[in-house]
């Protein structure tokens, strides 16, 4: 062995009795500061020996049973196979070091560091004998073969540690977790917030790679938090950490996740705030939510319906859907293209029990059956459970008592029944706790006690029996709904009101104040509004229940400047969308601050120059601006505005210092408006300057507070 080779060699065994000495006397290391940094480099370094090794398992297949007596050759090939071991016990060795860092769970480390050390010994007793290896065919390819598979062990144990269970083969095994969730089946937690922690979270918070002593993968452990407390406080002024941590900047190393992972789309910070607030239940069904509500509006995007499901059978005839067809009976596709097949019964007084045989023909078709108010009779029950592809049977107001309710059990595909206005029975529900996909009874206006329904979902808990407002006899109303997308008024602006409920009357205020059944104004058809204004909207009617309010906001901006220019810029990557951000009459949003709607400053002032062809005349400017105080988006410290009609000699038209709070509280937007006696200007410049030092109360403190703002409003 050359001399070089000699000191390589003594080196890597000198590393390897190291890592052996690390090994067993890790509970009682403490290492320096300089050797977590070499530990860290671990992830960096890693590939090498990976790399290396797969190139001398390639020369000893291509290139050295050709070698002969070529010795330049064969010197070659030792300083591989002597450079692999090397790198591999450097790596392993720098691999040591990292798991004596905090956030990594030692029983799931073991098993990948011993295969580390494995890799480094082998390759190092390989190069050591290699002589001896080489002369039995066998064993050398055997040895190659058996360094391959422990590196490719070790390297997929690593990455289940830094990326979580499963990482390598997730995207071939994907379909094993079968098709996604009806919206009739679907739980918020479950299917709309887990995925989202899965995807963005669990790669660092997971049992093998618990940072800040963290672990996301079950309720239990969500619900204990990490080293920093509890995730989340739905009653807290700024719901808990988690909220906190995802609207941070993103150059703040609190920010999750970190720079340079993958970060939350607006949507799903959207679902995880308005989950939070509500409660963070785990066990609440996407169908239990308001119409209204954020994270219902936002499942309806996500999920199918048994109207708009993907089906994979044949559709049924065009000539025997429309034979079928007649003036008390629809049959009809449920979507467009789809062979789902949907059908609705009307008078009743011409139903017959020979009009649900005529449809046997097409029962490998029908998904949903409406006989709503027919005198459907029990006996009919054993014609309905032919048709077994059914998920939606409405059932409601028949004269079924229940005696036949069991033939239902032949629907394996059914999800939805309703039998509100029936004089079914405790026991005959009952019957159907066979049926695995049933997830919801509609039980309204039945002879079903309380207590009744309390059995039976106490013995039947995946189905959610609704039972209405057995109360009063009504249903609360849904909201308003605002067509209007415009958010600034820059001219006289007509809102249009609709709703889809005929017969209700919709009361507004354009004050704040909760609109009422008998003094608030009527909506007729239409409301003009020409400055800032709080619209708050209510429906009612007779025997309904009045919905609940919603509110909107509209700024006023008559004089829309015709251009604007930076004059100091903002931070990345909150550039929005350049310097027409300001003019272009769109209201950003709380949930993403990360798009063309909001310009961030923090290191500089906010500094921008608004101008004009022709002079206007104006009184005030407002600065339209967010708050978002666990976020580090502070109020600003100062804003001016100057204005002129030279640029080049402005006056200074009003100075405010805003009011800094003092405690955390919700996100909240602030238009910062500046009053002063009416002027001529071409050109306005404004002024705004971040806090310099966040509260000592902050989270933060000591650190620079930002700015984000979306609009100069100026009347």
């Amino acid at each position: 062995m050359p001399r070089s080779q000699r000191i390589v060699f003594n080196s890597c065994f000198a590393i390897n009795c190291l890592l052996l000495f690390v090994l067993l006397f890790a509970s009682r290391l403490v290492i320096p500061s300089w050797l977590q940094v070499l530990g860290r480099m671990h992830p960096l370094v890693l590939h090498i020996p990976i790399t290396l090794l797969l190139l001398y398992i390639a020369w000893i297949i291509l290139i050295e049973k050709r070698l002969e007596n070529n010795e330049t050759l064969k010197l070659l090939g030792d300083w591989l196979l002597l450079i692999t071991a090397f790198t591999a016990a450097a790596t392993a060795l720098m691999g040591m070091f990292l798991s004596l860092e905090d956030g990594y769970d030692p029983s799931s480390l073991q098993l990948h560091k011993w295969s580390g050390i494995a890799v480094s010994l082998i390759t190092i007793i390989w190069f050591a004998y290699q002589e001896k290896i080489k002369k039995v065919k066998w064993l050398n390819s055997s040895t190659a073969l058996l360094s391959l598979v422990v590196i490719v062990i070790t390297g997929h144990q690593g990455a289940e540690i830094s990326h979580g269970e499963n990482f390598l083969l997730a995207p071939v095994m994907k379909d094993n977790k079968g098709k996604q969730v009806l919206m009739e089946n679907a739980l918020v937690f479950e299917h709309m917030v887990k995925p989202i922690l899965e995807s963005k979270c669990m790669g660092c918070h997971n049992t093998s790679k618990a940072k800040g002593q963290l672990i996301m993968e079950t309720e239990a452990l969500l619900l204990k938090g990490g080293k920093n407390g509890k995730l989340w406080d739905s009653t807290a002024a700024n719901y808990g950490l988690l909220l906190s941590r995802i609207h941070m900047p993103l150059e703040s190393k609190k920010h999750m996740p970190p720079s340079g992972k993958p970060q939350l789309s607006e949507q799903e910070l959207q679902v995880l705030y308005a989950w939070i607030k509500s409660g963070a239940s785990f066990n609440t069904k996407v169908l239990d939510l308001d119409a209204e509500d954020t994270i219902r509006v936002i499942a309806n995007t996500l999920f199918n319906t048994v109207e708009t499901d993907d089906y994979d059978f044949s559709p049924a005839d065009e000539a025997t859907i429309k034979k079928l067809n007649n003036n008390y009976r629809v049959v009809s596709a449920l979507a467009k293209e789809s062979p789902a097949l949907g059908i609705t019964f009307y008078g009743a007084s011409f139903y017959t029990p020979a009009q649900l045989t005529e449809l046997l023909p097409v029962k490998d078709q029908v998904v949903s059956l409406n006989l709503n108010k027919m005198p459907v009779k029990d006996d009919e029950l054993k014609t309905i459970s032919q048709f077994s592809r059914l998920r939606k049977l409405n059932l409601s107001f028949t004269s079924i008592t229940g005696t036949t309710l069991q033939e239902l059990n032949k629907l394996k595909e059914l999800r939805q029944l309703s039998l509100t206005g029936t004089k079914i029975n405790k026991e005959a529900i009952q019957t159907l706790s066979s049926l695995n996909k049933l997830s919801r009874i509609y039980l309204w206006s039945t002879t079903l006690s309380e207590k009744d329904i309390a059995d039976l979902q106490h013995s039947m808990k995946e189905i959610s029996f609704e039972k209405g407002f057995l109360d009063t006899g009504m249903i609360k109303l849904t909201p308003p709904i605002l067509v209007n997308d415009e958010r600034i008024v820059n001219k006289p602006l007509t809102l249009q009101l609709k709703h889809y409920i005929k017969g209700v009357s919709m009361r507004y205020t354009l004050d704040g104040t909760e609109p009422d059944s008998a003094s608030s104004p009527l909506f007729k058809n239409s409301i003009l509004i020409d400055s800032n204004a709080t619209l708050k909207t209510k429906a009612f009617k007779p025997g309904w229940l009045s919905s609940s309010t919603t509110e909107t906001v509209f700024y006023s901006s008559k004089q829309k400047p015709d251009s604007v220019i930076h004059i100091e810029l903002p931070e990345d990557p909150y550039k929005g969308d350049g310097p027409k951000t300001l003019n272009d009459l769109v209201k950003g949003d709380m949930y993403n601050y990360r798009t063309s709607k909001w310009l961030g400053y923090r290191k500089n002032k906010m500094e921008s120059l608004l101008m004009y062809t022709s002079a206007v005349t104006i009184k005030t400017v407002g600065l339209s601006t967010v708050v978002d105080i666990g976020g580090f988006i502070m109020p600003p410290f100062s804003v001016e505005a100057w204005g002129g009609e030279n640029k080049d000699h402005l006056k200074l038209l009003g100075r405010i210092k805003p009011a800094q709070p003092d405690t955390i509280q919700p996100a909240y937007f602030k238009t910062y408006e500046l009053n002063f006696k009416p002027v001529s200007v071409k050109y306005i410049k404004i002024i705004a300057v971040p806090v310099p030092v966040l509260p000592k109360w902050h989270p933060g403190k000591k650190q620079k507070g930002w700015i984000f703002t979306d609009e100069v409003m100026v009347n």
